[in-house]
């Protein structure tokens, strides 16, 4: 058995195939056991009339918003079908650090809440105060929350969308979800999104009630709520959805007596 404060914990990482590596492998470093169940699936959209239309004309917009890494990661590629340099005069804005890193690292400056990854935090930001008569995209899939665009336009700015991909529920035969129930039920189930949340009872609900004895740690009150009301027994909080706040709240709640041999 692998030795480590997380030495004999289980824990399911949900996040879309291929986004788990960093947080499995730090995990695994500290001795627990990791299973990766993808609970989303990103499929970008098709090049539209529309959203071409909107990419060719971004430098009428003052301020760009990002809502995830793969609004960044599929927003970029777009923008750069069409823009040889990124357009000057735009302000770019994160939702997290996480995303925001993925912004820096194609040498871009961002501005992002430094704790709560909320959209409630990013609008709390000194440079989103005084917006009035400025325009603003915000990329992100399709659907989502309102609140980002809501407030804004509160504030006098005029608010456009560019949604790039959709979300998708995984493919997970019923089987092998059984089995995953019986086999490798979790110390926790890691959560960043309501959309995975959703999935996770799609998925699981048709096998009978035992989904909602699956322990959850959530990166936010408001994902907490959700669960509570959704009918999750048990669930933890963390500070953010952040690679160090996930690894930090597993080992905070975990890294003692181990619950598997």
């Amino acid at each position: 058995m692998a030795a480590g404060p997380l030495a004999g914990r289980l824990f399911w990482l949900t996040r879309p195939e291929g986004q788990n590596a960093p947080v499995q492998a730090a995990l695994e470093a500290q001795g627990a056991q990791v299973l990766c169940v993808p609970l989303l699936r990103i499929e970008a959209l098709p090049p539209t009339p529309q959203m071409r239309e909107t990419i060719q004309q971004l430098d009428r917009y003052s301020l760009l918003f990002y809502v995830s890494a793969n609004a960044v990661k599929i927003g970029l590629d777009r923008i750069f079908d069409w823009w040889p340099q990124y357009p000057e005069g735009i302000t770019n804005f994160a939702v997290g650090s996480g995303t925001a890193a993925v912004l820096q690292a194609r040498g871009l400056g961002v501005y992002y809440p430094s704790e709560r990854m909320t959209s409630e935090a990013l609008l709390e930001l000194p440079q989103l105060q005084h917006v009035a008569g400025k325009r603003a995209l915000i990329v992100r899939g399709v659907g989502g929350r309102e609140v980002m665009a809501r407030s804004l336009r509160e504030r006098g700015c005029q608010v456009d969308y560019l949604e790039l991909y959709r979300r998708m529920l995984p493919p997970h035969p019923p089987e092998h979800l059984a089995s995953m129930l019986s086999d490798t039920f979790p110390d926790a189930v890691v959560l960043s999104s309501a959309d995975a949340m959703d999935n996770l009872v799609t998925l699981f609900a048709p096998l009978g009630d035992q989904w909602r004895t699956l322990p959850l740690v959530v990166a936010s009150e408001r994902l907490r709520q959700h669960a509570l009301l959704l009918g999750f027994a048990e669930v933890r909080c963390l500070e953010n959805a952040s690679d160090a706040a996930i690894i930090a709240g597993l080992c905070d709640s975990f890294g003692q007596e181990p619950s598997h041999v």
